[in-house]
């Protein structure tokens, strides 16, 4: 199958005069060219990478992340490529307003499980989405959950060997779960729902472990971290932690001192790499237009936080704030 390219819709309203805000007609898919992906000679001279958005059940705002991290790149110039891991609630076409039927990640993995998988190939496979004025290029995830069985995991390392060949960013969005438990159900090789995650996480050089901060949100964080260091990873992979939906009504004063103090004492030497505000208006008005931030709220301080995120890991700006009291609530739920 030809990649498509998504063209927005204009915005304008409706011709039954409908003002309500709802989200326009779907975009109409144009066939273009197999997109362009790196010469050999580009893939040695320009540095790639490859990040893992990955974290706890529970929402913690994985999607959410992965999609706007992925056009933050891409509005920087860097050639980006997404990729939907996730086999138990694929969403990142659906947040960028993409409502193709098709299911990317599935097409190549039957190239890969042909040996026929190479950049080009996932390039054919991938959609181009015009997102903010720059160019995004998508595997779309599993249309439904129970296809999970078609992305077995020598077929999604084959893809990923590929796309981390192709685009100088991979941006993959991973499901919570890193059990490898059904393969004891069987007594040969048999797919696994949780090996796309586990292959994600294997092929990144940077994982970002996403939790939310609040005392629900915490110790699912710190508990999911401790399975993490028992996951396959590449070798020198970087693992960054994300405190998303930060705010004082779930965390009390000084939201972000008050979570990594608590991240301090239970996580280790773990430090934290970025902390994301929680704005339900922003995110809400993304939602209902088919947007991302950068479309629907370019100046909030969550696009912000993402696009500071998208570049060098570094301190954050604040640095080591004085430590406050910590609220018995976050203390409690996070032991």
């Amino acid at each position: 199958m030809s990649s498509g390219e998504w063209i927005p819709a204009s915005g304008e309203d409706d011709d039954d005069g409908d003002r309500s805000g709802a989200r326009s007609a779907a975009p109409v898919a144009v066939p273009v060219p197999p997109a362009d992906v790196l010469t050999d000679s580009e893939a040695g001279a320009r540095p790639t990478r490859t990040t893992a958005v990955w974290g706890p059940a529970g929402s913690p705002g994985r999607t959410t992340v992965a999609v706007n991290l992925s056009v933050e790149l891409a509005l920087a110039g860097r050639r980006t490529l997404l990729v939907d891991l996730d086999t138990y609630a694929a969403s990142a076409g659906v947040l960028l307003g993409l409502l193709d039927e098709s299911a990317g990640i599935a097409q190549a993995c039957r190239l890969a499980d042909q040996g026929e998988i190479s950049a080009e190939g996932v390039g054919r496979c991938a959609l181009r989405a015009r997102v903010a004025g720059a160019t995004l290029q998508v595997l779309t995830g599993l249309t439904r959950s129970d296809r999970w069985p078609e992305l077995r995991r020598s077929a999604l390392d084959a893809v990923l060997t590929a796309a981390a060949e192709g685009w100088e960013e991979v941006v993959i969005d991973c499901g919570f779960s890193l059990e490898q438990d059904e393969e004891l159900s069987f007594d040969i090789p048999a797919p696994q729902r949780n090996a796309a995650t586990l292959a994600g996480l294997a092929a990144a050089d940077r994982i970002l472990a996403v939790g939310a901060g609040d005392p629900v949100g915490l110790p699912r964080l710190v508990r999911a971290l401790d399975e993490l260091d028992q996951a396959e990873t590449a070798a020198g992979a970087v693992v960054e932690i994300v405190v998303n939906q930060v705010r004082a009504e779930a965390s009390g004063v000084a939201p972000r001192s008050q979570v990594r103090s608590v991240l301090e004492h239970f996580a280790g030497d773990r430090t934290v790499s970025a902390f994301l505000p929680w704005d339900r208006k922003a995110l809400d008005r993304a939602l209902l237009g088919g947007q991302v931030l950068a479309e629907a709220a370019p100046k909030s301080a969550l696009r912000r936080a993402l696009s500071a995120l998208a570049g060098t890991p570094q301190e954050p700006a604040e640095g080591r704030a004085r430590r406050l009291p910590v609220p018995r609530r976050l203390l409690g739920a996070a032991r």
